[in-house]
Parts: C-alpha cells; sequence; structure tokens
C-alpha cells in the first residue's frame, strides 16, 4: 500500500482515498483498518516533540492542544489500535502539503509528562512509546523464527544481525519483552551496518578515518528515517565515513546524496537476502 521511504501529497493520496480527519496529527477513517499519524518538526513550538527515545522506541505525542490530554478519539485509537485489528501508519512533514511514511508501527506503553500546550500552560500529555516494523522491499528477504530473542553482539555473524535486525515481536508478549526486543533490534542494525562495511565506507569507498577499540569507526545512517536512531530494515542504513554522514544532513544536494545512498545500500542488500 504505502512504500516506507516514498513521499505522498497527505490530501489527494492519503485522505483522498481513505478519507479521516484531514488535519491535525491523528487520523482515523471509519471505513478502513488503519490509523495515520503525522510527525513534524513545526509541532515543537506547541509541546510536539517527536523521536526516537535510547530504547529504540518511537515517542509519539497524543492529540489535544490545550489543557489536559484525554485518552479519546485519536488517543485512544492507539492505545486499542490490535484490539480494534487496525495498523499504525506513521507519516513525517517533508514540504507542504508532502509527507514521507516512516513505517507500520505496534503500540507497546505511554506514559504521561508535563508539556506546554499552545497557550504556554503546562498540562499533562500522553507520549506514546510505538514500535516501528522493519519492513524490506525485498521480497526474499526473511529472518529465523525466535531471532528477536537473540541478543546482538559483535561476535554474531552478518546472517545472525540481520535477522535480530529483521525479526518481528510476536503478538501476546510482556510490554517488558516488546521492549527488549526493539532495543536488540536497534543494536543489531546498528552492528550490522558497520560489519557489512568492512572498514570502508559504504557511500564513497574511503577506508574508516581513524580505528577505536571497537574496530574501524564508521557512523550508520538511516536512510528513510526520522533520525538517526532506532530499528531499521538493512536496506535502508548505511556505514558512512563522517564528512559522507554530514553531507547527507545537512548539504546542499542532500536529498540527491541520499538517493544515491539509497541505490548502493538496495544493490549491497540484495546479494545478502
Amino acid at each position: 500500500m504505502f512504500e516506507v521511504g516514498k513521499i505522498y501529497n497527505r490530501r489527494s493520496d492519503i485522505h483522498g482515498v481513505y478519507k479521516g480527519q484531514q488535519y491535525g496529527g491523528i487520523a482515523t477513517p471509519a471505513q478502513y483498518p488503519y490509523i495515520f499519524i503525522f510527525t513534524s518538526d513545526a509541532g515543537e513550538e506547541f509541546g510536539y516533540s517527536d523521536g526516537f527515545g535510547p530504547d529504540g522506541t518511537f515517542r509519539y505525542t497524543g492529540e489535544g492542544q490545550e489543557g489536559d490530554m484525554q485518552m479519546v478519539k485519536g488517543n485512544l485509537a492507539i492505545l486499542e489500535h490490535q484490539k480494534n485489528n487496525k495498523e499504525i501508519l506513521l507519516f513525517e512533514s517533508t514540504t507542504t502539503g508532502f509527507v514521507r511514511f516512516v513505517g507500520v508501527c505496534n503500540y507497546i506503553e505511554h506514559h504521561v509528562e508535563q508539556r506546554a500546550d499552545k497557550s504556554g500552560q503546562l498540562r499533562d500529555a500522553f507520549i506514546f512509546h510505538l514500535d516501528v516494523l522493519p519492513q524490506s522491499r525485498l521480497s526474499n528477504a526473511r529472518s529465523e523464527r525466535n531471532s528477536y530473542l537473540t541478543k546482538p553482539t559483535k561476535g554474531k555473524s552478518l546472517k545472525q544481525l540481520r535477522d535480530i535486525a529483521t525479526s518481528v515481536t510476536p503478538s501476546g508478549v510482556d510490554t517488558k519483552e516488546q521492549v527488549s526486543h526493539v532495543r536488540y533490534r536497534s543494536e543489531a542494525i546498528k552492528l550490522y551496518a558497520k560489519k557489512r562495511a568492512n572498514g570502508k565506507c559504504e557511500g564513497c569507498g574511503a577506508e574508516s578515518p581513524f580505528e577505536t577499540k571497537s574496530g574501524p569507526y564508521l557512523e550508520v545512517h538511516h536512510l528513510t528515517r526520522l533520525a538517526d536512531g532506532g530499528a531499521d530494515c538493512p536496506e535502508n542504513v548505511i556505514a558512512l565515513c563522517p564528512t559522507c554522514h554530514r553531507r547527507a544532513h545537512y548539504s546542499i544536494d542532500s536529498k540527491e546524496f541520499n538517493d544515491k545512498f539509497a541505490e548502493i545500500a538496495l544493490g549491497i542488500e540484495e546479494k545478502f537476502a
């Protein structure tokens, strides 16, 4: 339906097809088994600060612009999406009217913290902890069963790390186990990308700039994600030298640079999958 990393027109491609609220951060179309959630840096000035937490879960701020947030409407839809058999689809804003698909999410838990509302008054805000599920573009990509139980280490093989990074938590496991698995997957993808690179920048091909106690120094860059954090599919990450990594984020031609990296990573993964 939606492809990870692809940009869509929110009005025509999403609401024009599936309906649901066209404004705000959460849309709940009545006739389809989806919950669309949207995140944007622009929301930070109104107390909406989303992003990956240290455990690899995506922290998403609930809806409600003034006063304490209530567990109703969109917030309740996120909380009960599994019971209601609805998928949470996460999108990030790119330019006005356009959004990039980040992935399918599962609710794990939420907490309440003090955030300012649009009037600047502190209020209780819901922060949802979501598991962004790995979605490969390679039809033959498979992971071993029960890989989600395995802790990633540098000594693991490429295949073992790949299996951990692409495994999906089974339904019915408790919250603690879900959080542990998200953390394992996040760690595994970083170890995997660096081991796959074998000491060379996967962007420009140069040797890593120096050695560290844990091996050649390279930085893991997520090609189709909100930030360098959280788990991801192997073809959506690439190990870069610091120069290529900064260029991918800050250069005038960053979009073209990232598009090039995306093709490189996909080509590499076609050999491994």
